[in-house]
């Protein structure tokens, strides 16, 4: 659980069917410090009846297998066998639900919405109506090829994947008559004008593959495509949102109004009043195409948003930051890089005005204008003059070069992008979708189950999927890890030329005394050995421990990997769910280190023998509450390191590291880093114990910080959200680094003073050269970045919105 940000007052439109909310264009706000987690944003909400409506059958038995016809996809056409563990009826529980086996017909004149909702909800599963989260009702609902009618929200549930067929895209339209805040509503409104679920601790679930079309409903009335205020491990992708570009058009694409998220990529609209019209903690957006919007998006509020890859076409205003006054900006910063922006009134609109606060920080790197007469409005008029040009690199807000703070608008010399981390031929960093491998046939897929694996989490796996592995990498097979926790015993080795595709994040749990040294790590997973070079693809899956396992290194990256290699929504998640081990029963706060609650030494180690390390949507989690508890109870788990690399030529995009005891992102003596947008959040029990005393002792070999020597003789000596040692070219699109609570208590994030959970939070220092920082934004913390000891920058001087922020530092 984490503190939510701001709550909001919006200004609501009814439609001609008033029972159900629906949120126009978002008049001012206003903004307020929430500090508990049960005080979220109020809406009026639905009336009862209409919410009653809404609400899918708890239950539905599958129809007959349906035999409609459907494109050929892998995903859909091999045996399914996930096995949901550590579910009370396992045996009967279906993880892949085709939506047709539900009932719907996909012809486009058949109501399919309650059939749809039947296929997400069937088997006991948790919806927003029970705000619970689980981990024992994974779901895959599938839909095949075809237009499926809906006349109120898809209702989306926890732990699930929306997945249309890639070859084929399937069709969800709304009905003349639509009624509900989004085609797909990821957090459905209550009676009570609250969310479901706290949208802070929405995790795992995505969307992808699936066309979205709202021209059916009249373009005057208010209409949302996807409704999707979210936390961590969660993804929207390959999705195509169609509204009305007809004048005084209510419709938008994707709408997020809070949360602490995310990543979005391969989006594609046209039409709308806003593309997207979006506000969350962090976010990363990848390649949006944007056309015939009124804004393309409207950036409700944010402590850091990164954009990357947009291309915005025949739009009024590509981007507005401008909500709020100058000095009362909602927006805390942006960045936008490698983006094309095409027959455009105007770029970007801000208010920031030269302001003494730091918030509405904007940088722009590598944009392309093409007749787009203004490239920034501010409060004035044309801050910057737009046309058919190129702009280097542009920003405004406080900089730190590194002495600072300095207030800044204009161009500046950008940083030298290390030439291995773009794209080929060009001066865009590379970047990679997630693959879903949509021409592969069946053939080419090797269940994980098949060769012998469990996955029904008792079970040692261990032989059986390191014998897969091994043969398929030698054949060409791509290893299919059917739903499922599959216990291991001893390190497996992902070998060179292997391809692993989870399903609705199958989990790798490690067990037993193989990893009992707290100061004798052993990896749970290796990616290569030392030496080795090669690729490998890995997705869609996640790593976990049982019990004590204070020497687990979850994930060891050893490969010198060719281009392309990488890991898509693959995560750790250490304690804090059914068959862990490491729940409520076993870590309440009260517990201590010495309780066996001592669950990994490290998340993910990117060794110096590794380089070509592509990293998208990756989240590396020390629980901090109980998942599979109804309460969402707070725990105390211990493991000690975060991520560390020491490797060359990484890409990390949309990452989050959180929880962990001496630090959450190290980089020692790693060249060539590309990041954004980074979170973190240091462990709610420090500082007791804090990071010098530590449960895990300080390794030399790794280069661990020394807190022992390097404490601040005032505050709290809790774990860092960065340290940069002795690296160089290292480029960061954006980190928030958060510290919200003292010992569970969140007294000292209020905003906006104290800031004192913590003394420092990022540090530089050894030799460390070619560091650039965009929008550091930090919670909670007293300095803001610290080198070699000496305190750079400091909250009081960087106040924002709810965080503090920096838009610039170089080093």
């Amino acid at each position: 659980m984490r503190v939510t940000s701001l709550a909001f007052s919006l200004s609501l439109l009814a439609s001609a069917n008033a029972q159900l909310l629906q949120i126009p264009q978002v008049e001012r706000l206003s903004t307020q410090v929430v500090r508990h987690f049960s005080n979220y944003i109020k809406y009026n909400g639905p009336t009862k009846e209409a919410l009653a409506a809404m609400k899918p059958e708890k239950q539905q038995a599958p129809v007959s297998q349906s035999t409609a016809a459907d494109a050929s996809y892998w995903l859909a056409d091999i045996k399914h066998q996930g096995l949901a563990a550590f579910n009370a009826d396992p045996s009967n529980y279906t993880v892949f639900r085709n939506v047709m086996d539900y009932g719907a017909v996909g012809d486009g004149v058949t109501d399919d919405t309650a059939a749809i909702n039947s296929a997400i909800s069937s088997g006991g599963r948790f919806g927003p109506d029970s705000g619970q989260t689980s981990t024992t009702t994974p779901a895959i609902v599938y839909f095949p090829e075809g237009t499926y009618l809906v006349s109120t929200s898809i209702i989306d549930y926890y732990y699930t994947q929306l997945i249309g067929n890639p070859n084929s895209i399937p069709t969800i339209k709304a009905s003349a008559t639509f009624t509900g805040l989004g085609v797909i509503d990821g957090d459905l409104y209550q009676s009570s004008g609250n969310q479901g679920w706290t949208s802070t601790n929405v995790f795992f679930r995505q969307i992808r593959n699936l066309k979205i079309d709202l021209t059916g409903i009249p373009g005057s009335s208010a209409a949302t495509g996807i409704h999707w205020p979210v936390g961590q491990a969660t993804s929207i992708q390959n999705v195509e949102i169609a509204m009305s570009a007809a004048s005084g058009t209510q419709h938008q694409g994707i709408f997020i109004e809070n949360g602490s998220g995310g990543f979005v990529t391969d989006i594609t609209t046209t039409g709308g009043l806003y593309a997207m019209n979006v506000g969350n903690q962090q976010f990363s957006m990848h390649n949006l195409q944007i056309s015939d919007a009124v804004v393309a998006i409207s950036q409700i509020w944010d402590w850091g948003w990164t954009y990357q890859g947009l291309t915005l076409s025949n739009c009024t205003t590509g981007i507005s930051i401008a909500n709020g006054g100058a000095g009362a900006q909602e927006v805390g910063s942006v960045n936008i890089l490698d983006s094309t922006i095409q027959d455009c009134e105007a770029f970007v609109t801000t208010v920031w005005g030269n302001s003494t606060s730091s918030n509405g920080s904007l940088i722009l790197e590598n944009i392309t204008l093409d007749n787009t007469p203004v490239a920034v409005n501010g409060t004035s008029g044309t801050v910057l003059e737009g046309g058919s040009t190129t702009i280097s690199a542009w920003g405004q807000g406080h900089q730190y070069t590194p002495d600072g703070p300095a207030n800044f608008e204009g161009a500046f010399t950008a940083p030298t992008r290390p030439s291995a981390l773009l794209a080929s031929g060009g001066s865009a960093y590379y970047t990679k979708s997630k693959p879903q491998y949509a021409a592969s046939p069946t053939s080419s897929i090797s269940s994980i189950r098949d060769a012998g694996a469990k996955g029904d989490g008792t079970t040692d796996d261990t032989a059986a999927i390191q014998k897969a592995l091994t043969s398929a990498a030698s054949s060409g097979q791509i290893v299919f890890f059917d739903q499922g926790v599959y216990k291991v015993t001893s390190t497996i080795t992902i070998p060179p030329g292997s391809v692993i595709v989870g399903e609705s994040y199958s989990v790798i749990m490690a067990s037993g005394s193989t990893w009992s040294s707290i100061t004798d790590p052993v990896p749970v997973v290796q990616v290569g050995t030392s030496g080795q070079s090669g690729h490998v693809e890995w997705s869609d899956m996640i790593v976990s421990t049982e019990g004590s396992a204070p020497g687990a290194v979850l994930i060891e990256w050893n490969l010198d990997a060719d281009s392309g290699s990488g890991m898509w929504d693959v995560h750790t998640r250490i304690g804090g769910f059914d068959g862990s081990n490491l729940q409520v029963a076993q870590c309440p706060t009260s517990a201590q280190p010495t309780s066996g609650c001592e669950a990994a030494y490290m998340s993910m180690h990117i060794t110096s023998s590794a380089s070509g390390v592509y990293m998208e949507n990756v989240w590396l989690w020390t629980a901090d509450h109980d998942l599979d508890n109804a309460d969402n109870t707070q725990i105390s788990v211990f493991t000690g390191r975060g991520l560390l690399i020491e490797g060359k030529n990484v890409w990390m995009y949309g990452t989050a590291v959180e929880h962990h005891s001496l630090y959450q992102y190290q980089l020692s003596g790693a060249s060539a880093i590309v990041g954004g947008f980074l979170q973190t959040e240091t462990p709610y029990y420090q500082p007791s114990p804090d990071a010098a005393n530590s449960p895990y002792p300080t390794n030399a070999t790794l280069n661990d910080p020394d807190y022992s020597t390097s404490c601040p003789s005032t505050g709290n000596c809790d774990a860092l959200g960065l340290r940069v040692l002795n690296s160089e070219n290292v480029i960061i699109y954006g980190a928030g680094l958060y510290s919200f609570f003292d010992n569970y208590s969140t007294d000292c994030s209020s905003f906006p003073t104290p800031e004192d959970c913590q003394s420092d939070i990022f540090s530089i220092e050894g030799t460390t050269s070619a560091l650039t920082v965009y929008s550091l934004s930090t919670v909670g913390t007293t300095n803001m970045i610290v080198m070699s000891g000496t305190s750079l920058a400091t909250v009081s001087d960087n106040l924002d919105t709810y965080a503090a922020t920096i838009a610039m530092f170089t080093s």
